[in-house]
Parts: C-alpha cells; sequence; structure tokens
C-alpha cells in the first residue's frame, strides 16, 4: 500500500519514484503516462475478454451466436449508463485527491451506486417486460425466439450487477490507484472465461451459462473492489456514507455528454453501414472489420485523455490551476508521439491487418478494409490527439462542447461521405471525407486549450473577488 500511496502525491504535483520511493517533480507526460499504462492494459484486457467470450460462444452451436448478437445493441444502453456514471465518479474522486480527503470516495462511490439502481431497475424493466416486442422489431425467427426471450430477461437483471466493478475501478483510478484498478479487471475477466468455458463448453449448458458467469464476475468483481478501496485507505471500517449531491453535478456536466457521445457513435457506424450499402456485403464487410480495428486503434487516445482528466481533475482539486496549461500540453505532446508510431504502422501494416482479420475466404472484403486503412491510415497521427482533448474536454465539465465537436465531425462525415459517394460512384468517397475531417478536426486541439484557460481564467477572477 505504501508504494501504492507514493504514486500520486498531492495533486500530482511530484511523483515518487515507484521502485526508489525518492519523491521528486516529475514531468506531466511521465505522470500521465503511469497512469495510462495500466489503463491501457485494462482496456486491452476488456477487449480480448469479448473476442474470446464471442469465440466460445459461437462454439456452443445452435443459435447461442444469433441470440447473443441481438442482445448487443441492447446490452449497450446498459454499457452507456454505466460508463456515463463511472465516469463521473471517476471525476469526483479525482477532485477528492487533489483535495486530499480521501474519506469522500466511499460516499461518492455509494452515492453513484443510488443512482444507477433507480437507472438500472428502469432500464431492466423496459428491456425485461418488452422482450416479446423487441423480439419482433428484430424478426427473430420461431426457432430462436423463445431464447431470445430468455436471454434478454435474464441478462437485463445481470447487468443491475456489473456496475459495481467498473464503480469501483473508477474510484481507484480516479485517486491514482490504476493499477489496482488493471488487477480489478485482470479478476473480474478470468472468472468470467473460465466460468463460460466450464459451465458453457464443459457442461453442455451453453447460452444459459452467460447470465450465470456474468452475475458471478459481478459479484466476485464488486468484492474484490471494495477490497481494493478498504487496502487502499479509501473505505474505513464503520464510514458512514450520506448522499452527496454533488454527484448529481458531475452526471450532468460529464456523465451524460460522455452517454452523448456514445448515443453518438452508435448513430454514427449505423449510418455508415446505410451509406456503403448499395456497393455491396464485401464492402459493408470491409468496412466493418476495419471499423473494429479503429476501436482498438484509438483505445490509446481515450485512455490518454482520460489518464490526463485525472491529473488535471486533481490539480483543480488542489488549487493548483497553474498547472493545468502545461499538463494539457504534455498530454498532448505525449499522444502526438503516440500516434505518430500508430499511424505509420497501421497504413503500411494494412494489408498483413485486414488478412489476420478476415482471412484468405473473403478476398474482397480484406481488399476493402486495407482500402480504408490505406486512405484513413495515416490521419490517426492528428485523430489521436484530438480524441485525447475531446476526452479531456469530457472529463473536466467541457462536455457540452466535446458533444457539439462530435456532432459536427460524425454528423459532417454522413453528409458529406453520402454525397462524394454518390458523385464518385464509388466507397472511396466516403473513406477521403473521414480522411479530410481527421484532419480538420484539429480545430479540437484549440477548443480544448481554450477552455482549460478558460479554467484558469475563472479561477483568478473568483480569488481576486475573494480578496
Amino acid at each position: 500500500m505504501a508504494d501504492d500511496q507514493r504514486e500520486t502525491t498531492k495533486a500530482g504535483e511530484s511523483t515518487a519514484d515507484p521502485g526508489t520511493g525518492d519523491a521528486r517533480p516529475v514531468r506531466g507526460s511521465t505522470q500521465i503516462g503511469r497512469l495510462a499504462v495500466p489503463m491501457v492494459m485494462g482496456e486491452i484486457v476488456g477487449y480480448l475478454t469479448m473476442l474470446i467470450l464471442v469465440a466460445m460462444v459461437g462454439r456452443m452451436g445452435g443459435q447461442a451466436l444469433y441470440v447473443r448478437s441481438l442482445f448487443l445493441p441492447l446490452g449497450m444502453v446498459f454499457s452507456a449508463v454505466n460508463a456515463a456514471l463511472a465516469v463521473s465518479a471517476q471525476v469526483a474522486c479525482s477532485l477528492s485527491k487533489g483535495r486530499e480527503t480521501p474519506e469522500d470516495v466511499f460516499p461518492i462511490t455509494v452515492s453513484m451506486v443510488k443512482v444507477w439502481v433507480i437507472l438500472g431497475v428502469a432500464l431492466t424493466a423496459v428491456l425485461s417486460l418488452g422482450a416479446s416486442g423487441f423480439a419482433d422489431l428484430f424478426n427473430v425467427p420461431g426457432s430462436a425466439r423463445q431464447d431470445f426471450v430468455w436471454f434478454l430477461r435474464w441478462m437485463s437483471v445481470v447487468s443491475l450487477l456489473g456496475f459495481g466493478p467498473a464503480l469501483c475501478a473508477s474510484a481507484l483510478r480516479g485517486f491514482g490507484f490504476a493499477r489496482q484498478a488493471l488487477v480489478l479487471t485482470l479478476v473480474s475477466s478470468a472468472i468470467e472465461i473460465v466460468l463460460v468455458a466450464w459451465l458453457g463448453l464443459g457442461t453442455g449448458l451453453g447460452m444459459h451459462s452467460l447470465p450465470i458467469a456474468a452475475a458471478a464476475c459481478a459479484a466476485a468483481g464488486t468484492l474484490a473492489g471494495l477490497w481494493l478501496l478498504r487496502r487502499a485507505g479509501l473505505w474505513q471500517q464503520g464510514q458512514r456514507a450520506p448522499w452527496r449531491r454533488d454527484v448529481l453535478g458531475h452526471i450532468k456536466s460529464v456523465g451524460l455528454p460522455v452517454g452523448a457521445t456514445l448515443a453518438i457513435i452508435s448513430l454514427y457506424s449505423l449510418a455508415l453501414i446505410w451509406v456503403l450499402g448499395p456497393f455491396g456485403e464485401a464492402t459493408v464487410a470491409g468496412f466493418a472489420t476495419a471499423s473494429a480495428v479503429q476501436t482498438l486503434i484509438i483505445m490509446p487516445a481515450l485512455v490518454l485523455g482520460s489518464a490526463t482528466g485525472i491529473i488535471v481533475n486533481q490539480q483543480r482539486g488542489a488549487g493548483s490551476y497553474e498547472r493545468l496549461v502545461p499538463t494539457y500540453r504534455s498530454g498532448i505532446a505525449l499522444s502526438f508521439a503516440v500516434f505518430a508510431v500508430i499511424a505509420v504502422v497501421t497504413f503500411f501494416g494494412r494489408d498483413a491487418i485486414a488478412h489476420v482479420m478476415i482471412g484468405d475466404a473473403e478476398a474482397d472484403a480484406a481488399v476493402a478494409a486495407s482500402r480504408y486503412l490505406a486512405i484513413v491510415g495515416l490521419t490517426y497521427a492528428v485523430e489521436g490527439p484530438v480524441l485525447v482533448a475531446l476526452t479531456l474536454l469530457e472529463h473536466i465539465g467541457g462536455g457540452r462542447r466535446a458533444v457539439v465537436l462530435n456532432l459536427v465531425y460524425f454528423g459532417g462525415n454522413v453528409v458529406a461521405g453520402s454525397w462524394a459517394c454518390a458523385v464518385l460512384d464509388t466507397p472511396d468517397g466516403l473513406y477521403w471525407t473521414v480522411a479530410i475531417s481527421n484532419l480538420v478536426s484539429a480545430i479540437a486541439l484549440a477548443a480544448a486549450a481554450g477552455f482549460v484557460r478558460k479554467l484558469v481564467a475563472d479561477h483568478k477572477s473568483t480569488q481576486a473577488a475573494a480578496c
């Protein structure tokens, strides 16, 4: 525990060397990197867990994979609300770290759980009671209808439990304990994979094992998360957890924009599939594959933005506003270095990436995926830092500005891309639209910098008025 506490000193102004315990000032990029590395590893573990589960479900036979695929867009509603509240908790805990008030973490966590229970129960009721209606909406055939209705109802109930591990991990990250949050992710993922493999494949329970595994994973993850909070000194024995009204403010300024962004991205993905539909199945399959690769590619940007937000919020909590602009610059500079490498690797490795993802059986789809990466790949050098800036905005109260920028970017891609495809009669019209938009979106860097400077100016004005 002592080593963990040395990771993040007051407001991130100095950080001890984890190996020597020697406290000395460190660069902003180093602080961000120390947080980001375990966070990236956690995201990769989550991504791999999803792929492993899909692979195992595909081997269960029957219509297991089909039923789970139908559940995914509905399950994303839970994921969006989960993410919105978890990020809000992370921001609140980051501010508490800066204020050096670890006793606030547990009340914040419990208050977020209360909000989740209200929202989660409402979502569960809608999905459970409307299961038959969703089966009609998705045109589920009679042979799979009963399984789909059963799966949707049970998974919606089990999804209520999934907030526990996510909330504990967010609280740990917000206070600087990113490695402990990674341990929590590893424990949860391992339990879910082992149970699905044992129950679903080993005992022949099939898709019925998924709700059981998810429930056990959530319960074990929550217990592990609470233990880690206790070990980190963020939850004292016998500590009371009074209602924190400020969590509603964090949900409004942080959670709602995060949820809105996730909704926009979901609609954007569907819209692009619609735009590319006339060009055939191979084009749509290739684009979908390239999009899956892109999701993995941009993951470091979202994590770097989150890590930068943690440091900035810790500094805000401590009143160290003079450090906000240098920290923002450090986060953006680090992201440019990371994504310069990612962009080059993606561009020159596009054929190999497409082959690994698709294989030889769908050669036309592989060509389509490679074509998208050929046109868009190098622009990740700019788009990565832009995503860092937008994520940071969401975490420091500039969420509305981030939502507007996202609407302009995604909406512009759909409208201009559709027009370009119609004029050129080739999917390249959309791909070039995305590439150009990625470069033009660099304006978001200036927008984020302006908001950070506004926070500093507002703080100075408040101080001057107080004097």
